[in-house]
């Protein structure tokens, strides 16, 4: 019969809905109370022992948890017993439990008996996963997009992440991020800001949206990022901190960037073309001389002023697009149209031929002209270009007709040759074959060694014959590029022609030469110098005589060794035409125990490697040192210069002159 005190315990566990169990581990006996039959579908004499033939009833994580409990509660003494399995019920279902026991334990400690209760909670489970797999989904989601997702408590520290933003800082889950703040990753500026943003966010309530943030870090390149950020409320609708998502542009501020790098340089390039090109248009606009160039449809492409005032036109431009049969009679245009196709088919110019030109309504005229093939920077024939002079008074003149001709043919001849490209004129004018001179039981030899730089440069050298036994040799290089630098090299070439009297003198050499070149540029307006080296070698009287007028000095090969020679003071002064009046001294030494002398121009020796090197006189006297036939050393010179600077481009002319003495 049931005691007072049992009908209270079933009561009470009837109000709390939990079934009973008592497992005798002495006798492998278990008693369950009648609700735990009901929880799992069996009666009484089917009921198994859920504990003793758990691998049966369990899954095998359930299986484990049930292990470890016991092993808790027999081996190391703790006083509850729980665990939370998921057994199958008689019906073949699943259930999940909420297991709760106490130990009773003999005389000696050890567990003889374990009692408690068995509540169903399978619908707490069930719920506990949804809501799991529905945050696995929403991370997941937050971890697969490109995008950096967190928020912020109060005082700006990271709680929550997703993967991009853990990785963005370094760390390789979102978990190693929580409780840090921006102070410990980027710029303490950017860090500041980021503070005083969130900070107004959060006593404001309002947000900001898709702003453009520049993000400064202690160890790494700055990026950008599009930032949005808002308060984040909790369920009591106070503020726990903020939340914002991040989208990284940096790729595209450096591209922008970028971008308006490659702007600027094109802007400036286009600049310093379209000065070249009005200085180009000044000088053919000022020559004496009708000067074109026109396309392989025989069309004016360019022309300068002289040749639209010969046709008839107010302007250069009022002649583009036309053609001969727009101006000449048949006759004229059809030998003309037939000229230039021959030009652009052979590549073989027309020089200094008179032509007779007859015009619709108008009498006719006489020119002297010379026509050429039109090259584009790939050496490709795009078209012809020509240069004539009207010499229809001199051909009216039959008397004078001969000489007159000839005389304008000449000077036809040498304004053309202005007006080729700068790397074939230097090239013309430099000197292929040199005068052997011979005296003293010696003799000099001269070598050159000459490559055109890209652009128009001004290097060149000379060899002035003084006599049987007596020669002067000048290296000289204009400062600058462009039409104005091959603008001096005529002046100067003129000049050196002038100071022939002189060139026995090294310094009064340079010294008259800089008088003409001050004047020269004074009266132009230019401002561009020249630099200069000038030496005389007697073989009767055994001596040299050098001067320098702010050049590079040369390197000598003597008997007893290789070194630059570098004159006293009184024999260097300043660029040409940089100082009117300049007096530049000599310096006279014997010629006993030199071999050979290199003069070169300042760029082969400034040429620099990628890693920003110079290539330097060290290195030019160990080239030099390693001896050879001239031609074949400065071949070699060249060589090892080009490919010292081959990442970083070498623009300059390769200007070499050099010679041997042999005795």
């Amino acid at each position: 019969m049931a005691t007072w005190k049992d009908d209270r315990l079933q009561l009470a566990l009837q109000a709390s809905k939990e079934g009973i169990w008592d497992w005798d581990l002495v006798e492998k006996t278990i008693y369950y109370s009648p609700r735990v039959y009901r929880f799992l579908g069996y009666r009484k004499e089917e009921m198994p022992n859920l504990f003793e033939a758990r691998r049966e009833h369990m899954d095998e994580k359930s299986v484990k948890a049930v292990n470890e409990a016991l092993r808790r509660v027999i081996q190391e003494g703790e006083d509850l017993f729980a665990v939370e399995p998921r057994i199958k019920t008689n019906r073949g279902t699943w259930k999940w439990f909420r297991v709760r026991g106490t130990p009773v334990r003999d005389e000696l400690g050890k567990v003889i008996r374990i009692a408690g209760s068995l509540i169903d909670i399978s619908k707490r489970k069930t719920a506990e996963r949804e809501l799991a797999e529905e945050r696995h989904l929403i991370q997941t989601l937050l971890d697969s997009i490109p995008m950096n997702v967190y928020f912020k408590d109060v005082e700006s520290r990271f709680v929550m992440a997703n993967l991009p933003t853990a990785k963005k800082m370094g760390f390789g889950s979102p978990e190693a991020l929580l409780g840090k703040s921006d102070a410990d990753f980027f710029g303490e500026e950017h860090a500041r800001h980021a503070r005083r943003d969130e900070t107004e966010i959060m006593e404001s309530g309002k947000g900001i949206s898709d702003i453009t943030e520049h993000e400064t870090w202690e160890d790494r390149p700055d990026t950008w990022v599009k930032s949005t950020k808002h308060p984040w409320y909790g369920h009591d609708g106070k503020v726990r901190g903020t939340f914002g998502v991040t989208s990284d542009i940096s790729e595209l501020m450096r591209a922008r960037e970028e971008q308006e790098k490659v702007t600027f340089q094109l802007n400036t390039q286009n600049h310093l073309i379209e000065e070249e090109r009005q200085r180009m248009r000044l000088v053919i606009d000022s020559v004496p001389l009708n000067i074109y160039f026109k396309n392989r449809d025989h069309q004016f492409v360019i022309a300068n002023r002289a040749i639209a005032e010969w046709f008839g036109f107010d302007r250069p431009e009022d002649l583009y697009d036309k053609s001969d049969r727009d101006i000449f009679s048949s006759e004229h245009w059809r030998k003309a149209e037939a000229d230039e196709k021959r030009i652009v088919e052979t590549g073989k110019p027309i020089v200094g031929v008179i032509e007779k030109e007859t015009w619709q309504g108008r009498k006719d005229t006489w020119v002297m002209t010379s026509k050429y093939p039109w090259r584009d920077s790939d050496g490709e024939i795009v078209g012809t270009f020509g240069v004539s002079s009207d010499i229809s008074d001199l051909m009216r003149a039959q008397g004078e007709l001969g000489q007159l001709a000839r005389a304008f043919e000449k000077k036809n001849r040498d304004m053309a040759e202005e007006l080729q490209l700068a790397s074939e004129v230097q090239q013309a004018l430099l000197p292929d074959e040199f005068p052997k001179i011979e005296g003293g039981g010696a003799t000099l030899q001269f070598y050159r060694l000459y490559r055109p730089a890209p652009d128009l440069t001004g290097e060149f050298f000379e060899v002035v014959p003084l006599g049987p036994d007596r020669v002067g040799f000048l290296m000289c290089e204009v400062l600058g590029q462009g039409v104005r630098s091959a603008l001096i090299v005529s002046m100067l070439r003129g000049l050196i022609e002038k100071q022939g009297l002189s060139a026995g003198d090294a310094g009064g050499f340079l010294t008259g030469l800089n008088e003409g070149m001050a004047h020269l540029l004074k009266e132009s307006g230019l401002g561009i110098r020249a630099t200069a080296f000038y030496g005389v070698v007697d073989l009767g009287a055994s001596e040299i005589q050098l001067s320098v007028a702010g050049h590079v000095n040369p390197i000598a090969v003597f008997e007893d060794g290789v070194r630059q020679l570098v004159p006293p003071a009184h024999a260097a002064g300043p660029a040409l035409g940089a100082v009117e009046g300049t007096r530049y001294g000599t310096v006279t030494a014997p010629l006993h125990g030199l071999r050979r002398m290199l003069c070169f121009t300042e760029g082969l020796k400034t040429a620099r490697n990628e890693a920003g090197e110079e290539f330097g006189v060290t290195r030019m006297l160990e080239e030099i040192e390693r001896g050879g036939e001239v031609p074949r050393l400065m071949e070699r010179l060249a060589k090892e210069v080009m490919e010292f600077s081959e990442g970083e481009g070498f623009e300059n002319a390769i200007c070499l002159l050099g010679w041997e003495v042999t005795r």
